[in-house]
């Protein structure tokens, strides 16, 4: 019998170390969406970044935008099919991670202006999440979980930079006028291991998009 409920496009944004991999992946086990995951493993340049930012700054954020470009860009296709949810909004990697590192001067600007162009050029091809998902973390909270998940590049990540990416976060999202936003407040909530979090998180969510 085919399916024919509406197929949805979902993203999901937060400060590092505030969940978004966690749970996206809770909401494509639980809604049976199609994952697409950040492939910051396979990013060559980004051990490499924290050791020294102001040499690996562009060649690290170019990966994960030209990554992010080509998956989005096959959105399309997989909506023919299915619901998609997705690890962190291409917008948090430009005006955020990316911006951070122009702000802090690990690009120049002609970098900066190079990184930009390559995102306008495919800005006009990308499609629009029907729902943006915000973890809202505070910054004490985003620190013990970055320890806790012992990523070792991370563990010397000065709380000034966290709370540059967590204004800039911020910033575009009250600059944003197209996409939809849902904001779930993560402190007390503990979603990685507590079921009952799990839960309550996923409902909140098929709640708004009337997913019964």
């Amino acid at each position: 019998m085919k399916n024919n409920r509406k197929k949805h496009y979902l993203s999901i944004m937060g400060t590092m170390g505030s969940g978004k991999t966690t749970a996206v992946k809770l909401l494509a086990n639980h809604l049976k969406f199609h994952l697409l995951e950040e492939n910051f493993g396979t990013n060559a340049f980004l051990p490499k970044f924290y050791q020294d930012m102001e040499r690996w700054a562009f060649h690290s954020q170019a990966f994960f935008l030209l990554e992010k470009v080509s998956q989005i860009l096959g959105i399309p296709k997989l909506l023919s099919s299915r619901s998609v949810v997705q690890d962190t909004l291409l917008q948090q990697d430009v005006f955020s991670y990316a911006k951070a590192q122009h702000v802090l001067g690990h690009m120049d600007d002609d970098e900066w202006r190079l990184y930009q162009k390559i995102y306008r050029s495919f800005e006009p091809y990308f499609p629009r999440p029907d729902l943006l998902i915000y973890l809202e973390t505070s910054l004490t909270v985003l620190r013990d979980r970055i320890k806790s998940r012992a990523r070792t590049y991370e563990q010397s990540i000065p709380n000034k930079y966290l709370e540059l990416l967590d204004d800039l976060n911020h910033k575009w999202l009250s600059e944003n006028k197209t996409i939809p936003v849902i904001i779930v407040k993560t402190d007390g909530i503990n979603i990685v291991r507590n079921k009952k979090a799990q839960t309550e998180f996923v409902v909140l969510i098929k709640k708004r998009l009337k997913y019964g």
